[in-house]
């Protein structure tokens, strides 16, 4: 406890109010998601009917309604709206209320279901064949046909802005309703759903007709159709009754309709959230700052939703050859002595869950039996043990962190810098620009400890792919560590045949004895609404979306 207090007070003292409680991407799985046992894609695919991932948090079952107008915050503005240009995250917080794709996953590495497409199957090496619905029409009456679906790829791959296209060979329509697709490599788990996922589809005619290219206006085939933009202000959706997917089963979960206008409204300074959740301005905001969290917490008016952040915050060795944190007793030294929790409690109390591998319970596949098991839990006296059986003595070594110039990361490394300080290692503390970040971290001569945040795809092997895989960093994983072994355990945990609950277990136990880098916690991303919002719901990049959101009977009244 003493331990604990002194962290939180050496946090407070060095930045007490910077702190921002906003997070990014990824909803909160209330069940484990399960490592599926690997198989080649089914001859025929068509997923079940959508259903929705629950909010982490909800308030008492009521009656639903159709309520007249929800207005939410977004924290930048989208600036250009066409379906095929590169994302920001204004235009994240509103794509899927705008564009509809061939297929959806509602949670991560969750299974998918039909949106545009039908059904969707393999018919040979490398090559699948989509079937679409016939009765897809846009909200200007454009029938939407495979010839569409294939220019829009075809346009989309062209432009070069969405990047797991870059992994088709090629897209064609066949008849009306048919495209064959044909991609370089056999997918792994979730490769073929990325890709069907990723595009938006809209009607050739349309797209050609539009002066702008649909930056400010587009015509698309979703449940809502945009009104009125107001770049830097507001964007406003109204509920269309003429939606062509009328079979409720295939209404995947960006396909509810829930409320009959949704306004954007773009809200840029993070503390003038509280302001407008206050004053009625806005319904539900994602990005209510850490200080101002507390007015809502207990206020019957409003419902805080709090969902885990995609992303884990872990702490990088440099393995380059020679260098001190090639030992492996150092490296273990190094967690052992660096209390996670009392982090937790010091740079985001209330929204901030400590690791148990790299990554989190978001991810298909995570093993819910890890966060039971040892995973270098506070040991200041284990941690010295270590520390001699490395060969080292105390006030011998002095380590650069190299950390991003943001409060959150600077808070962290300053608890790394005292908590190291106790073992005996000096920590000097370079925190730099984003942009400059991400050119240094790959040189070797930059850093000796790397505070860095990882998350990648859908699945547990994601991020471990983006920390550990040497085919992306010429031989070595991204912190310059050359282990073989390590190599093939994540090759054979991220291909179809190998994705299964054994080998996810394998490469987490490996990597935990290896510590090449240690996965210390994830923030949690608190969402503030009005009390009439009983259900917040948010797509698999952490966006909310209010057409899927549910409504108390006397919302607005």
């Amino acid at each position: 406890m003493k331990r604990k207090f002194l962290v939180v007070f050496l946090a407070l003292s060095m930045l007490l109010s910077v702190l921002s409680g906003c997070a990014k991407e990824v909803e909160k799985p209330v069940e484990e998601p399960a490592a599926p046992a690997a198989t080649e894609a089914p001859a025929v695919t068509e997923a079940p009917a959508a259903t929705e991932v629950p909010a982490a948090t909800e308030a008492p079952v009521e009656e639903l309604a159709l309520p007249e107008i929800v207005s939410i915050a977004i924290g930048a503005d989208p600036a250009d709206l066409a379906p095929f240009v590169g994302m920001s995250m204004g235009r994240i917080a509103v794509l899927k209320t705008i564009y509809e794709y061939l297929i959806e996953t509602d949670s991560m590495g969750g299974a998918a279901v039909p949106m545009i497409a039908k059904s969707w199957e393999k018919t040979g090496d490398k090559v699948y064949k989509i079937t679409i619905f016939d009765n897809v029409y846009d909200s200007a009456g454009n029938h939407i046909t495979a010839a569409d679906v294939a220019w829009s790829y075809n346009t989309a791959k062209e432009l070069g802005n969405l990047r797991p296209l870059g992994d088709i060979v090629s897209i064609s329509a066949v008849d009306d309703v048919t495209v064959n697709l044909e991609v370089k490599s056999n997918f792994g788990p979730g490769g073929l759903e990325k890709v069907l996922s990723e595009c938006p589809i809209v009607s050739q005619k349309a797209y050609e007709a539009s002066p702008d290219g649909f930056a400010t206006k587009p015509i698309t085939s979703g449940p809502y159709l945009l009104t009125e933009y107001v770049p830097g202000s507001s964007l406003t959706f109204e509920r269309r009754e003429d939606y062509w997917q009328t079979d409720p089963q295939y209404r995947t979960l960006f396909s509810q309709a829930n409320v009959k206008k949704i306004v954007f409204k773009v809200i840029t300074e993070a503390a003038q959230n509280a302001i407008a959740l206050e004053t009625g301005n806005v319904d539900i905001a994602a990005g209510v700052t850490q200080d101002d969290l507390a007015r809502f917490m207990n206020n019957p008016a409003f419902t805080t939703f709090n969902f885990l952040d995609n992303l884990t915050q872990n702490l990088q060795f440099n393995g380059s050859e020679g260098h001190p944190l090639t030992n492996k007793e150092l490296r273990q030294a190094i967690a052992y002595a660096i209390d996670t929790s009392a982090m937790c409690e010091a740079v985001a109390p209330g929204a901030c869950t400590p690791a148990h591998t790299i990554g989190n319970p978001n991810f298909g596949g995570y093993l819910k039996k890890w966060e039971s098991e040892p995973y270098y839990e506070y040991d200041l006296e284990k941690a010295k043990e270590l520390f001699a059986a490395s060969g080292h003595t105390p006030g011998e070594l002095t380590f650069k962190l190299l950390a991003q110039n943001d409060a959150r990361s600077g808070l962290m490394a300053q608890i790394i810098q005292a908590q190291l300080g106790e073992l005996g290692i000096a920590v000097e503390i370079s925190q730099v620009e984003s942009a400059v970040y991400n050119q240094i971290q790959y040189d070797p001569t930059a850093y000796d400890l790397l505070l860095a945040m990882s998350a990648g795809g859908d699945f547990i092997f994601s991020p471990w792919q983006l920390v550990y895989d040497q085919n992306r960093y010429n031989g070595t994983t991204s912190n310059f560590f050359k282990d073989d072994e390590l190599q093939s355990l994540l090759a054979t945990v991220s291909s179809l045949e190998g994705f299964n609950e054994a080998n996810v277990d394998a490469f987490q136990q490996y990597q935990k004895e290896q510590l090449y880098a240690y996965g210390m916690l994830s923030f949690n991303s608190i969402i503030v609404a009005d009390s009439g919002v009983l259900k917040v719901v948010r797509d698999t990049r952490g966006q909310v979306i209010p057409g899927a959101c549910e409504y108390a009977a006397d919302f607005n009244k």
